[in-house]
């Protein structure tokens, strides 16, 4: 991996970043907030506590993408660009791979002792807004980009074109998963797709546990 490489990964953290606080600010100070789909009467987690545990999880994630790069980077992602075919092929397939792990990874996290000692960090949130997506025990944000990194070394080696439409995309639909807003407009059919699914699985619990596609809810009837 080269210098550019770093470089684009670091832009794609910095646009995250700031489509994270955009859209937290737009449902709760903005005038797009009369969209979001639930507003909590309270909050059970004091600013303090949130934004120490959103900053320690980021962190977290660099480190552990640092040390993916440091020590099987040189293995897994690879120099130069694919055809079309092969590009489609590395970056859909371990997109698909990931959502199908994390799947029954997320299915797990419900299983009640893991629930409380776990995923019941990031459930105490009930009704999450953008920067609230990595609200999380570090166990979970471990497990998680665990998955993804672990379908890059199953699929790979990737290009590292392929391994930053991977990341990007994985990144910026954990953020807009849980944006918890419906904008009545087709251009946002997407997003609202996505924010109404997800809000449905903090609301109920039991249902929508698939990060990006809907068919593995589907296939294993836990479509809401």
């Amino acid at each position: 991996m080269d210098t550019t490489f770093f470089i684009v990964w670091g832009l794609m953290l910095a646009f995250n970043g700031a489509l994270m606080h955009g859209l937290g600010w737009a449902a709760e100070k903005s005038s797009l907030a009369k969209y979001r789909i639930r507003t909590p009467k309270t909050y059970q987690i004091p600013p303090l506590r949130k934004w120490l545990n959103i900053t320690l999880n980021g962190l977290f994630s660099l480190c552990i993408f640092g040390a993916f790069f440091w020590f099987l980077g040189d293995a897994y992602i690879y120099q130069g660009l694919p055809g079309p075919a092969g590009f489609i092929g590395e970056t859909l397939g371990v997109l698909l791979l990931y959502d199908f792990m994390y799947y029954f990874l997320h299915r797990f996290m419900h299983h009640k002792l893991v629930l409380h000692y776990v995923h019941r960090t990031h459930h105490m949130v009930r009704f999450p807004t953008a920067p609230e997506s990595i609200y999380l025990h570090p166990a979970e944000n471990f497990a998680g980009l665990g998955l993804l990194l672990l379908a890059v070394v199953i699929l790979g080696p990737v290009s590292a074109t392929s391994f930053l439409i991977v990341f990007f995309v994985h990144a910026v639909i954990n953020v807009l998963v849980h944006c918890n807003l419906v904008i009545p407009h087709p251009a946002f059919r997407l997003l609202n797709f996505w924010t109404s699914k997800h809000d449905i699985h903090h609301n109920r619990m039991n249902y929508n546990y698939a990060s990006i596609f809907p068919f593995w809810d589907q296939a294993f009837g836990t479509d809401k």
